[in-house]
């Protein structure tokens, strides 16, 4: 004969929990990442044209090329972005 009550309430199993924490964590550091890469697409543009117009394209070109890409890739990643939502 078993003793256990089948009627007292179950606790929560821990791993659906943890498994919902770290799906909101990832939700939330996937937002402010779109988020960041978003706004520094602005201004990336504004600093290349500053180092095109003071000459630094002359003695570090691949400085100005690697913020070219990263502008590139800051738009791709933060495309989904939609600021005030």
């Amino acid at each position: 004969m078993s003793t256990v009550d089948s009627s007292l309430p179950r606790l929560p199993t821990v791993v659906p929990t943890l498994r919902a924490l770290a799906s909101r964590v990832a939700k939330s550091c996937l937002t402010a990442v779109r988020a960041t890469a978003f706004w520094a697409t602005i201004p990336l543009p504004l600093v290349v044209l500053g180092m095109l117009v003071s000459g630094v394209v002359t003695t570090a070109p691949l400085l100005v090329a690697g913020l070219v890409l990263l502008n590139v890739l800051c738009a791709a990643v933060g495309h989904d972005h939609s600021p005030g939502s």
